[in-house]
């Protein structure tokens, strides 16, 4: 029975897997107070699936479409061209809608081409009339008067086939013969690219009124589609930008899996364009996130777990903003290689000098041949370090740098660089190694619950331990970037990172060292550690939108 009980709660293990261990605040409703206030990295947001997306925007669409008494496919590159903004469509549309039609690229500036080259017009002498009952007649030329239809801006254009009824009355012997001849009249016209005459009805024109054959257009959407183009196809004429509409490139597609494409791709533009809306950056996966808070703000999608900046889409970043970690790893890209050469990957001991790999993600080394007690990132004693300031993470420039050498100035670049560079890719090897520390955890506990030794919800607090561990270490990574390019303030950043990162190890220490650990001194650490870390995003996350 015992073995049943230890089987069934061993089985919940997957409640602690390592990469959940940001998603613990959303369920989180045990205090009936506002979260905005106390939690700097409260996020309210949804996941939705791409059907429910669809009927958000198609209620965009249809809203505005009604509003405005515009057709939907206006309506839709209208909200496109404005990152889906009614209000503000609603206003230029009323204010200048010849404007707004200019600016979105649906309508053509000014007539920018003289009327398309046509066949030469034949005179009406040319028309033969055939006066015989029951007679056909059939004309290839264009009988004078006889004139296309008038293209609608962003729609297509064709001239419809038009006829007239000739009365020829013939006299014979005193007697009046009528006959109703139906004069059939077609115009043709020469296509600029594949250069052939047909016939009019044939041809599709945009508010810019260059014209060509439906086959043409249908290949430059081919050609469009096929490198990804969707909602930025444009008229074939050089130097003319007028947007193709969706209803003419639905229309002239043929194949049933590129309009498909076709559509996936506007709908990806339309994602895009959104502010509220992001795509889940999870490998394969349809889930859309969408919230009215554009902040740098954690999202989690519901369905792959992937936890992302919602702002940017890249790995979340706290404290440090989205501009600047795009430029540290912009930076870390085409520098990493030198920090790799000149950074080792093993140290030794400062004391008896005897080589040491880390194979857990604390700092608070121990060598195991003299037990001398030491610091993985400087070295020092770590007795030294103290607990009200905690030196290893501040970098210390030279005052006089200014008035040194330029390759001096180069050096001390590198040297700054180097030092955040190292600490950065410290604590994100340290990650990794926590989620060993948190196997062997579970291997302990396992032993001890199989042993009679308590059960798993005595030992829950090493797993909240070791999450909460993994949370602020992963904050205190981000704070690297943040402390590289950051110009004010620079003394309270510091110093509460300094805080965070000795709590830290603290805490570190004593996870790893969870079996002679007292259960109410590991939780005190654990609320130590936690309290730093929000103060510290309190006072330095930018989530203004």
């Amino acid at each position: 029975m015992a073995d049943q009980e230890s089987d069934m709660e061993y089985s919940s293990d997957n409640d602690y897997e390592f990469e959940d261990y940001y998603n613990s605040g959303e369920d989180c409703d045990i205090e009936q107070i506002d979260p905005k206030r106390t939690d700097p990295e409260y996020f309210v947001y949804e996941c939705l699936n791409v059907e429910e997306v669809e009927k958000l925007l198609n209620e965009s669409v249809e809203k505005l479409s009604t509003q405005l008494q515009i057709t939907p496919s206006l309506a839709k590159v209208l909200l496109h061209e404005t990152r889906w903004n009614t209000v503000e469509v609603i206003e230029r549309y009323r204010n200048n809608a010849s404007n707004l039609l200019v600016s979105a690229r649906i309508k053509a500036a000014a007539p920018s081409v003289p009327p398309p080259a046509q066949l030469p017009v034949p005179s009406t002498s040319s028309v033969a009339v055939v006066v015989a009952t029951g007679a056909t007649c059939s004309f290839v030329s264009s009988v004078p008067g006889c004139s296309a239809s008038t293209a609608i801006p962003g729609t297509s254009s064709s001239s419809n086939v038009s006829s007239s009824k000739a009365h020829q009355t013939i006299g014979s012997t005193g007697t009046t013969t009528t006959a109703t001849v139906t004069a059939c009249c077609y115009r043709t016209q020469l296509c600029p690219v594949c250069v052939t005459v047909q016939s009019t009805d044939k041809f599709h024109s945009l508010s810019c009124q260059h014209s060509f054959c439906r086959d043409c257009w249908a290949m430059h959407f081919e050609i469009q589609i096929g490198q990804g183009i969707s909602t930025q196809i444009e008229c074939m004429e050089q130097r003319c930008d007028v947007r193709v509409p969706e209803d003419l490139v639905l229309t002239l597609l043929n194949r049933p899996m590129l309009r498909d494409k076709y559509q996936q791709f506007t709908f990806a533009d339309y994602v895009k364009s959104h502010p509220e809306l992001r795509f889940c950056p999870g490998p394969n996966c349809q889930t859309i996130i969408r919230s009215q808070d554009i902040s740098p703000k954690k999202a989690v999608c519901r369905m792959c777990k992937t936890a992302f900046c919602f702002r940017c889409g890249t790995d979340y970043h706290a404290p440090t903003d989205c501009q600047i970690i795009r430029k540290w790893l912009t930076k870390c890209a085409d520098d990493s290689e030198t920090a790799n050469y000149i950074s080792a990957h093993t140290k030794d001991c400062p004391k008896c000098h005897i080589c040491i790999e880390k194979n857990g993600g604390c700092n608070h080394m121990q060598c195991f041949n003299c037990k001398h007690d030491f610091c993985w990132m400087c070295l020092g004693d770590w007795k030294a370090h103290g607990s009200e300031y905690y030196e290893c993470s501040r970098y210390k420039e030279n005052p006089n740098i200014a008035h040194e050498s330029v390759h001096a100035q180069a050096r001390e670049a590198l040297k700054k660089y180097l030092h955040y560079y190292e600490r950065w890719e410290n604590h994100s090897k340290s990650l990794q190694l926590e989620q060993q520390t948190l196997d062997r955890m579970r291997t302990r506990i396992n032993e001890k619950v199989m042993k009679g030794l308590g059960t798993w919800i005595d030992w829950q607090h090493l797993f909240d331990a070791a999450t909460l561990l993994a949370k602020c270490r992963y904050t205190l990574q981000y704070t690297y970037p943040y402390a590289y390019y950051m110009e004010s303030r620079k003394e309270l950043f510091e110093y509460q990172q300094a805080q965070l990162e000795a709590e830290i190890e603290n805490l570190s220490w004593k996870v790893e060292r969870a079996e002679t650990t007292d259960r109410g001194e590991l939780e005190n650490q654990m609320d130590i550690a936690e309290k730093r870390r929000t103060t510290l995003l309190k006072d330095f996350f930018p989530t203004e939108a």
